[in-house]
């Protein structure tokens, strides 16, 4: 269906993207080339080294561009355009910096200029691409005209990601038996359930979204019967898709399908990169970091005194407990009534947990909070306090990028969809933190980490760091 066209476009743009930054080199060469300098040492190496290094320079921007996420962007406009000139500079210091790390002469005036053309020339050819590719699907011969049967949420959720998309498929009518409701973003509904024959007869090669998943097995077999007597091809969404926080995977083994819930994919090979990658850089930090910890560990012991570290018991991964370590930022033996009483509201989502940013940090940090120390504060506003977890992560009770493990008395309240943020190592970090923070409803949290967890990959790791470093530079915490 969308999903196959969607992935056709991605190819495509990934193509148009290869041969404008192609151009664009070449095209820089021609404007700026020292004494023919780089072209005499092009034809000296031969044309397979001068196809492999061209070669390797375009996957490298291709491979940037991924990570700036211009391919799910095929609808254009000023984000795209950003992406492209942020894109476009990224590549250009990768650039640079492999020619300095391989030792290869390259001029950084050229190199320049390939990147500004390169900007121009990738925009120009995804405008053009992207007329191509409408004017391709507004052709009577490609279009498809949907019909959607089914005027819920499900349906107009479905309605909404086709007409947003660039896509061969063309919403026509919604069929439904309710009453008082004429159209939705301009399409009619109507309530004719008996009539498909006379669809096809005005809709030639039309197919049909059944999107009634909560309807009775009777309702949808007769449509989708009725769909065969028209000879209408039929979609159909499953009637536990809104039992479901996130969507569905879907397995074929022989002419049998599987439906399920997507899982997290940091399992297997991925759980192993993704260890590996904590073990490393957290060492890392923990280097760098350690004149920091010296000098809060000396100014905890000079404002308050003894301990240093507080030790707190959290749940980790499926439920395991574990001893989570903080700087100590609040006096000794404080109440914990407080927090108790706000996580619970928040889980509750009632109205009194929504409060602004200056009041709250995030569910684990209550800034305008008596117990905090005078030390505490400075090192809760950097985020200094969180350092010494850079241990739990060497020793596997955490990871770097993760849902934040929660206290016992939290997960009491859980509901049993929120539980399924506990299928991964907890976190320092994670999506929900740089989408939003605060701002979130829990349920809103919930989603998000995840969501974390079943698109996971080792770049959304790297860009979701990135993201949190201007959050600790700017003094917002984590």
């Amino acid at each position: 269906m969308l999903a196959d066209e969607l992935r056709k476009q991605k190819a495509i743009f990934a193509c148009g993207d290869m041969l404008a930054l192609l151009a664009a080199f070449v095209a820089a060469l021609s404007l700026h080339d020292p004494s023919q300098a780089i072209e005499h040492r092009f034809l000296e190496q031969g044309p397979a080294i001068d196809a492999l290094g061209v070669g390797s320079v375009i996957v490298l921007w291709v491979a940037v561009f991924r990570w700036n996420d211009l391919y799910r962007m095929r609808n254009g406009g000023s984000k795209e355009i950003l992406a492209v000139v942020l894109a476009c500079a990224e590549g250009t210091l990768l650039t640079l910096l492999g020619g300095f790390l391989l030792h290869v002469a390259v001029a950084r005036i050229t190199v320049a200029i390939a990147c500004l053309l390169a900007m121009l020339f990738v925009i120009t050819a995804r405008t053009w691409l992207r007329f191509l590719i409408v004017r391709l699907y507004a052709n009577p011969k490609i279009s498809v005209p949907l019909v959607l049967v089914g005027f819920n949420d499900v349906g107009k959720y479905l309605c909404d990601q086709v007409l947003d998309e660039v896509g061969p498929y063309e919403p026509v009518m919604f069929i439904d038996s309710v009453g008082g409701v004429h159209q939705y973003r301009g399409l009619p509904v109507l309530s004719v359930p008996e009539r498909f024959d006379e669809i096809r007869a005005h809709f030639p090669g039309a197919e049909v979204a059944v999107a009634i998943p909560e309807g009775s097995r009777e309702e949808i077999e007769k449509v989708t019967r009725l769909c065969d007597e028209a000879r209408l091809d039929w979609w159909l969404v499953p009637w536990l898709l809104p039992s479901l926080a996130a969507g569905l995977k879907i397995e074929q083994i022989g002419l049998i399908p599987l439906i399920g819930r997507r899982g997290s994919k940091i399992e297997g090979l991925n759980f192993a990169i993704k260890r590996a990658f904590d073990v490393a850089l957290a060492s890392i930090l923990l280097i760098f970091s350690s004149p920091v910890l010296l000098t809060a560990s000396l100014l905890i012991l000079l404002d308050d005194g003894a301990p240093i570290f507080f030790r707190q018991l959290r749940i980790g991964a499926h439920g395991e407990p574990f001893e989570m370590l903080k700087l100590r930022t609040m006096k000794v033996a404080s109440d914990d009534t407080v927090h108790r009483a706000f996580t619970a509201k928040w889980i509750r989502n009632q109205p009194e947990a929504f409060v602004s940013s200056s009041s709250v940090d995030h569910i684990y940090k209550l800034n305008n909070d008596h117990r905090i120390t005078r030390i505490g504060r400075i090192l809760r506003r950097f985020s200094i306090d969180e350092l010494p977890q850079l241990i739990n992560v060497a020793r596997g009770q955490m990871s770097l990028i993760g849902p934040r493990p929660g206290l016992p008395y939290e997960i009491e309240l859980y509901e049993n969809w929120h539980r399924r943020r506990l299928d991964a190592v907890p976190g320092i970090t994670g999506l929900w933190q740089v989408s939003g923070r605060n701002a979130l409803s829990f349920d809103d949290m919930v989603r998000l980490d995840v969501q974390y967890l079943e698109d996971w990959s080792l770049v959304g790791d790297l860009k979701i760091l990135m993201r949190t470093l201007p959050a600790l530079l700017r003094g917002s915490g984590i």
